[in-house]
């Protein structure tokens, strides 16, 4: 087998730039610039009060008006002296006896979002049936959630919650354009009367999201002129371009010509070598007929761009001038002329291995195409580029550009809980390629933890299970769940309670490589259980030297424990686990000699003792038979 990414990962290489820092950290950072650039809209008073006062809050309101981010800040308002913000991603339960919205997933004083925006009714419907239980819960260890409803509400909200529920309305457009421009160091229009064309695109009551991309138009805009001229071509380029695309198109007679314009449109910014070669392939691909006049008579590569209205740049690199005409271009071949789409699926297959890309525009382009997918939802598409990209012969960079897609497609409202049903059916998977058990990994751990922990969870707690001892996937689990001790208590639910069989042997074996837990796991009744359960399946399943060695470490940890409750806790799971089965007790007993103290060997054997001593007095009497 000739797999180039093997080669790559075991020296260290990583498939995502990400900041090292943890996904909460990415999480709270989002929310300081969130609660910045927010507008409060009305009625976020009420819906502040009855959060507060019930523990739970359900909004709602017209789509655009930025439901979502007021849930974000209000649960953000509250006081933090304890508890953190997480998010809540409900999920058809793995087994029959599951929860939508798992319990122990509540931790004293948390502030929860459950973002039900893009929900079905069958999802609404699971969860509006736990809510009762889940918010009784909640309230006892003084949490919060903030739930936002689904676009459209088949089912009525039940009358139990009719008093959590709470409207707001659209946020002051100018205000909220205001928040965005100065978090973006555009704030001159401030001190001024804003621009008439402004004023008339802001009367069409633009979402939430538009507002936001205007901002960043508006920012981008360099060069001479005003803040008035800025906002035009900001403007245009938010509502104009789709017609000056479709006016040049058909002035492009032949094949290569609308190459190059796509191709340009695809790698906005890239270098005209790999926009040069990248035209070529794409001619090949879609069949267009090569020029086949002498080298020497072809029209140069800047006069070709002039007429696609694409200018090479002083540093070699190939742009549009007109902000936003790229995008236009790129969704003018996309929805106009379908039948280039899988010309343009195949050309993706091998463009992103151009050699004159650099990683950000091999980034960009992803990206770009992931987008026009999604777009019009196309995405059988991008599951055989992934399947492509991580196949058992994959170069390097195809590897990195699968991660590229999913993370795009993960971090989509539009496609974020597709991309993760697709992440789910694939780590369940019996047999994948290496190179596709991590790129899924990584993108669990760094893109999807940031808002779905759980899904994230359960997803590499499959990667883990279907490989070696030594995978990938392992070392991002426990990676993952060592930053967050409630990931660690569902990971330690999930071991304790898994309901199929072939997976048993598995998840005894992960239990053994844990790191590790809080200590106060052992204290809590239903943690210990949980434990006492995993220790029970590892003398089972795992071969004794494996076990034997994790029996030592574990005694070893207790040995430095203060608490004599500790102590005492570690040494009776182990005791229970046994079933007082003589070969495991006496293995375990060896083991403590060898590396505990003696004070702790003698607390084990007593441990030991007594419980075989209780064990024989519940014995039933032996029955006497007459001899009549």
């Amino acid at each position: 087998m000739n797999n180039h990414y093997g080669d790559v990962y075991n020296v260290g290489a990583q498939f995502l730039a990400t900041p090292p820092v943890t996904p909460r950290r990415v999480a709270e950072d989002q929310l300081i610039t969130l609660q910045r650039q927010f507008a409060r809209p009305n009625g976020i008073n009420s819906a502040f009060d009855v959060l507060q006062r019930e523990h739970t809050l359900i909004l709602e309101g017209a789509p655009g008006t930025g439901r979502s981010a007021a849930a974000r800040v209000l649960l953000c308002e509250l006081p933090r002296d304890h508890g953190t913000y997480h998010e809540l991603t409900p999920e058809k339960p793995e087994s029959d006896s599951g929860r939508w919205l798992a319990l122990d997933l509540i931790g004293s004083q948390d502030r929860m979002l459950l973002d039900l925006s893009g929900a079905d009714a069958g999802t609404w419907h699971a969860v509006q049936r736990e809510l009762s239980d889940f918010r009784h819960d909640l309230i006892g260890k003084g949490a919060f959630l903030a739930v936002v409803l689904p676009r459209t509400v088949a089912e009525p909200l039940s009358s139990h919650f009719a008093h959590l529920r709470r409207e707001i309305g659209r946020p002051d457009a100018v205000e909220a354009l205001t928040r965005h421009l100065r978090l973006l160091g555009v704030d001159e229009w401030v001190r001024r009367s804003a621009p008439q064309v402004l004023e008339t695109y802001l009367k069409t009551g633009p979402s939430m999201h538009d507002l936001a991309r205007l901002a960043e138009r508006i920012a981008s805009v360099h060069g001479p002129g005003d803040f008035a001229s800025r906002c035009e071509e900001a403007l245009s380029a938010q509502t104009d371009r789709a017609d000056e695309v479709a006016l040049l198109v058909p002035r492009l007679k032949k094949g290569r010509e609308r190459a190059l314009l796509l191709t340009s449109a695809l790698l906005h910014g890239a270098r005209s070598e790999a926009i040069y070669q990248g035209t070529n392939d794409l001619v090949r691909v879609a069949g267009s007929a090569h020029d086949e006049r002498p080298l020497l008579e072809h029209r140069g590569l800047s006069d070709r761009l002039m007429a696609a209205k694409a200018q090479l740049g002083p540093d070699g690199r190939v742009r549009f001038p007109s902000l936003g005409f790229a995008a236009a271009a790129r969704r003018y071949f996309w929805t106009d002329l379908p039948d280039v789409r899988d010309s343009l699926s195949e050309w993706m297959r091998t463009a992103v291995r151009l050699r004159d890309l650099d990683p950000g525009d091999r980034g960009s382009l992803v990206e770009r195409f992931t987008d026009l997918c999604v777009q019009t939802g196309e995405f059988g598409r991008l599951d055989e580029l992934v399947t492509a990209w991580t196949s058992e012969s994959a170069h390097p960079t195809e590897v990195q550009a699968a991660a590229h897609l999913l993370k795009r497609g993960v971090e989509s409202e539009r496609s974020g809980a597709e991309f993760r049903t697709r992440i789910y059916e694939w780590s369940t998977t019996t047999h994948i390629t290496a190179s596709l058990r991590a790129v899924l990994a990584e993108v669990c751990e760094k893109v999807m933890s940031v808002h779905h922990p759980e899904p994230a969870l359960v997803r590499l707690h499959h990667l883990a299970r279907g490989e070696p001892h030594a995978g990938v996937a392992r070392e991002v689990l426990f990676r993952y769940v060592d930053q967050d001790r409630r990931l660690q208590r569902r990971l330690l639910a999930r071991l304790a309670t898994t309901q199929s069989t072939r997976h048993h042997r598995a998840d005894a074996d992960l239990f053994l490589s844990l790191r590790t837990l809080p200590a106060d796991f052992l204290l809590a009744a239903s943690t210990r259980e949980w434990l006492t359960v995993c220790w029970r399946s590892a003398f089972a399943l795992t071969p004794v030297e494996r076990w034997a060695d994790c029996a030592a470490r574990w005694l070893s940890t207790a040995d430095e424990a203060a608490d004599p409750a500790l102590v005492d806790a570690t040494v009776t799971v182990l005791v229970d686990a046994s079933d007082l089965r003589y070969p495991i007790l006496t293995r375990v007993y060896a083991e403590a000699c060898r590396s505990v103290s003696s004070r702790l060997a003698a607390l084990l054997l007593d441990a030991i003792t007594a419980a075989q001593r209780k064990h024989f007095d519940q014995q039933p009497p032996d029955v006497e038979v007459s001899s009549s």
